[in-house]
């Protein structure tokens, strides 16, 4: 089978190795695999788009480092060291800033960039090619389509990182890359206004693309214009869009992805229910576990260096037969007493499936994500009443039975509700440390962990809602190899 390789590199590094490439300019070896012989046929093409999905990697990293989940659980208030810790992500949890390899910043900057990298390469092979019957013209548009939405992706994760105001259209965002880069080229950063546009255009054009009655349509591992629905939701929300158009957008998907109910919530995290997923990351035997950002080897006493924070399980445990603490608290943890620095929490939402232990499924984009912007949306536009019902019809699904309702007097007690209904439904799925960023900036509420939680990597309780490290660092790799790119304030 033909493959197209790169490695997991970002911007300036992927500059450097073409550097080294070109000095032996004219050296062609013989057999060598060049894009023009890796991209020939629409499988080929396929292939290449596999290589594109393999390389997201939020899910990356293990033993103290990592990706986007992992940054948004050690970053926040969702975690503190567990029984089996030797420091690991200690220096995160600090907010001590580092700007080398095995940051979460260095991760996801280039994590990102080397999945556009992919997406640029087989879409610039794309275009060297020339389809003759409708099914394969109609595979490739639909491939094209996958591409440009992974692609809006990739930008839409760094956009969230690395931009301090996502509604200043006018400050500095991240670097928009449609294309294979030269090795001589260096980037300033594109704007907020640049960015999402940018971002919209991707999505716009991958909705033409993709084909509802392709065999890939309806299989929450592929791209899909569901997908490109959730996405444009999201990006809205993030620009301080709530307009008719995004809320009917977030109905169509409620409609079509109910919420699951207790038992299939339960299932979902053991990779056996697709209810109320609209977009997940399949992983299989020999993919990387993500229970390893947590765990030595499995979920059991004694193994995981990091552990449920005492606040989070306070939260989880409000509601009587919430399904929430029995998927996220595994049954093997001791809780000694309230508060306790000496509880054992351990984490249960990734114990593993059929691809092995710790290793599941990444449930991206879920109908509750949508069910939570939409309340979002209904209390900035000043409808009260019913954001507080959207976020009890959660709770419901969530308990089996009535909740109680919960009662917005204000815009500000609204989002501060809807922050922790998202904290106890998103933890350890990559959202919290952002959606404090995004939504405690309105209100705000910046991280506060009990002394019992931090106190156990001996670390601040608190990192202030207007601090300048809920915007991460351009990456030191970035900066060596990109003399035209702007650090981010306060690094």
């Amino acid at each position: 089978m033909k493959k197209y390789i790169l490695k997991t590199l970002g911007i300036a590094a992927i500059f450097m190795i073409a550097v080294a490439c070109e000095d032996a300019t004219d050296v062609v070896q013989e057999g060598e695999l060049n894009e023009q012989a890796a991209f020939q046929s629409v499988a080929d093409l396929q292939t290449g788009l596999n290589g594109a999905y393999a390389a997201y990697g939020p899910d990356f990293g293990g033993n103290g480092t990592g990706d986007g989940i992992y940054a948004n659980a050690i970053l926040s208030d969702n975690l503190k060291a567990g029984q089996a810790s030797n420091g690991q992500g200690a220096q995160a949890y600090s907010y001590i800033v580092n700007f080398a390899g095995g940051t979460p910043s260095n991760s996801i900057w280039s994590n990102r960039y080397a999945t556009i990298n992919r997406v640029n390469r087989v879409l610039r092979a794309m275009g060297n090619l020339t389809f003759t019957t409708q099914s394969d013209i109609n595979e490739s548009n639909h491939i094209k389509g996958q591409l440009l939405g992974l692609r809006a992706l990739a930008h839409f994760d760094l956009f969230e990182y690395f931009t301090v105001d996502y509604q200043d259209p006018n400050s500095l965002a991240i670097i928009n890359v449609d294309f294979v880069p030269l090795t001589s080229d260096t980037f300033e950063r594109n704007t907020v206004a640049e960015t999402i546009a940018f971002i919209k255009a991707d999505l716009e054009e991958a909705n033409t693309l993709l084909d509802p009655s392709n065999a890939t349509a309806n299989t929450p591992i592929f791209i899909s214009r569901d997908f490109i629905k959730a996405m444009q939701v999201k990006l809205a929300v993030d620009e301080g869009s709530f307009d008719a158009q995004t809320m009917t957008m977030a109905n169509q998907l409620l409609n079509d992805y109910p919420l699951a109910n207790q038992v299939q919530y339960a299932t979902m995290y053991l990779d056996a229910d697709n209810t109320e997923v609209i977009f997940k990351l399949a992983r299989v035997n020999g993919d990387n576990g993500v229970g390893g950002l947590f765990y030595f080897n499995q979920v059991m006493p004694a193994d995981g260096f990091l552990e449920i924070s005492n606040q989070l399980l306070n939260e989880l445990s409000e509601l009587p037969n919430d399904i929430r603490r029995s998927v996220n608290l595994a049954p093997a943890s001791t809780i000694v007493g309230l508060n306790d620095p000496t509880n054992e929490l351990l984490i249960n939402k990734y114990p593993g499936g059929a691809g092995g232990l710790q290793v599941n499924d990444i449930k991206l984009i879920r109908a509750s994500e949508i069910q939570l912007l939409k309340a979002e949306m209904q209390a900035r536009n000043g409808m009260l009443p019913q954001a507080a019902q959207t976020v009890q019809d959660l709770r419901d699904a969530r308990t089996g039975s009535a909740s109680p309702a919960p009662n917005y007097g204000s815009l500000n007690v609204a989002l501060t509700d809807i922050l922790k209904e998202r904290r106890k439904e998103f933890c350890f799925e990559g959202k919290r440390f952002l959606d404090i960023k995004r939504i405690g900036s309105d209100i705000g509420l910046g991280v506060s962990r009990l002394p019992a939680d931090c106190g156990t990597f001996d670390a601040p309780c608190d990192l202030a809602v207007n601090d300048f490290r809920f915007t991460l660092a351009i990456p030191q790799a970035e900066l060596d190899g990109n003399n035209a790119i702007t650090q981010n304030p306060g690094y």
